[in-house]
């Protein structure tokens, strides 16, 4: 959907003001600059964003372009941002000098390091809320964790973005029982492709500019692209009538924005600062953003298009996701040490649950 259509739609065009003096007219010789560095021209510094949302709808690649206009405006200018729409991985876009940064989930990086998961939103029960996840990165020891594993990797990775709790997984056709599930291709994003295929599910992977013709042409069974925002502004919603009743990532997908190592260690602690001040503000934003619109986008589907099968598929789900999470934990150092500290906030989240209850 365009993207001015969706805003008039949801009365989204206050929050999204800022986009339209983003920088959109970045011309095909500013993307395809020298790699090296930013480019600089009367004291501007030009930097390059990946991501991989198509660029003519709302949501993530809204959220993007609103970072850059904040980091244009904290700047004064300083600062200037050229967008490189539909970048698969932006990590390896980035690492290879094709941009400067990237705007996306981790979970499009696991092929590079799977307890980059961790930074983007666990499957299952073994996920935190959005809220509790920054609260883990910034004062329970993540940031530090992510940090080390991403020098590794060439990058400075901050959380900037989130598609909101309970992603809607949507599907093209209404599923009766388990046996159904065997050989259908679903599209989901980080370690819920290993959750899938413990149903006999085939993980598919299509650009996300291609995952609703798919549910509409039937190609797909079902698919989990983010919240309400995310998956309406992609058409998902339009093109698959029937709810699974479950989620996979239960808690959504946190978004990061990357930048090079080598460039983030030569800024002065001011910029740095700068940066993590507007990737933290739009984290929160996008929080917002998704509660305030997902009743109104994505009502609680009816009873007769939600799969009857939802009781037995959601156990069953929360098990394998269990498996999945806990072969990523017993990986290398880095994803011990990560999940150690992980765990422990969430045991420590899931005491105070307790606690809350029995005073209530």
């Amino acid at each position: 959907m365009d993207r001015r259509e969706f805003l008039k739609s949801t009365g989204a065009a206050a929050a999204a003001a800022t986009v339209a003096t983003s920088a959109v007219a970045e011309t095909a010789t500013s993307v395809q600059a020298s790699v090296a560095a930013p480019a600089l021209a009367s004291g501007v510094k030009e930097l390059r964003l990946a991501f991989p949302w198509p660029d003519g709808v709302a949501g993530p690649a809204d959220q993007a372009r609103r970072l850059g206009q904040r980091l244009t405006t904290m700047s004064a200018g300083r600062y200037r941002i050229a967008f490189i729409a539909g970048i698969d991985n932006g990590l390896a876009a980035v690492r290879a000098g094709e941009a400067d940064l990237y705007y996306a989930s981790e979970h499009d990086h696991l092929a590079t390091h799977r307890a980059l998961a961790y930074f983007a939103g666990l499957p299952g029960d073994r996920g935190v809320a959005a809220r509790d996840l920054a609260a883990w990165m910034r004062v329970g020891g993540g940031q530090p964790l992510w940090d080390e594993l991403a020098a590794e990797l060439g990058v400075k990775a901050l959380l900037a973005g989130h598609t909101g709790e309970r992603p809607c997984f949507l599907a093209s056709r209404r599923v009766s029982d388990m046996r159904e599930l065997a050989g259908g291709k679903v599209a989901v994003a980080g370690l819920a492709r290993d959750v899938v295929r413990g149903f006999g599910l085939e993980a598919a992977a299509l650009p996300l500019a291609g995952v609703a013709d798919a549910l509409a042409r039937g190609e797909l069974l079902a698919a989990e692209c983010g919240g309400a925002i995310t998956s309406y502004a992609l058409g998902l919603s339009r093109a698959a009538r029937q709810s699974t009743g479950v989620n996979v990532n239960r808690h959504g997908s946190a978004i990061a924005l990357g930048l090079r190592r080598s460039w983030w260690e030569g800024l002065p602690a001011s910029d740095q600062a700068m940066f993590t001040a507007a990737a933290a503000a739009e984290y929160e934003l996008a929080i917002a953003e998704e509660e305030a619109h997902r009743r109104f986008l994505y009502p609680e589907p009816e009873a007769d298009k939600t799969w009857p099968l939802a009781r037995e598929l959601a156990p069953a789900l929360l098990r394998v996701a269990d498996a999945v999470v806990a072969h990523v934990a017993a990986g290398d150092r880095h994803a011990q040490r990560i999940n150690a500290s992980y765990a422990a906030f969430q045991a420590s989240l899931r005491s105070e649950a307790a606690s809350l209850r029995e005073i209530a």
